[in-house]
């Protein structure tokens, strides 16, 4: 009847904005998860690539740091000598120095801890 009818109305109102709102709101995650989905293979993308700069920075690392060419270049800058014994002396011909103040209290300290 006509009081079925009129009861049927709200509820369909109700039910159909209720699919709206979660319709939506199901577009607005899927967009959202799909910017979360791009942003995540940009920073693998960015991740992979600073990889391979590590992998080739090593590499020249290990290039320039090999013995034979570094031999070479203290050679030809920094103008080294063998050592010679009369450069070798013992700590006996080391000058005495005064003890400092702070060495001093620090000893005092020790002395005096329980």
């Amino acid at each position: 009847g006509p009081g079925e009818r009129r009861m049927r109305a709200p509820s369909t109102v109700l039910w159909v904005s209720l699919i709206g709102a979660m319709s939506f709101g199901l577009f607005q995650l899927k967009y959202a998860v799909q910017d979360r989905e791009d942003e995540l293979a940009r920073l693998n993308r960015d991740l992979i690539a600073s990889e391979e700069s590590i992998h080739v920075l090593h590499a020249e690392w290990s290039y320039l740091n090999r013995p034979e060419r570094l031999a070479a270049l203290a050679e030809k800058h920094l103008d080294l000598r063998s050592m010679e014994a009369r450069q070798i002396g013992s700590v006996a011909i080391l000058p005495q120095s005064p003890p400092s103040q702070a060495m001093l209290a620090g000893l005092d300290r020790q002395v005096t801890a329980p």
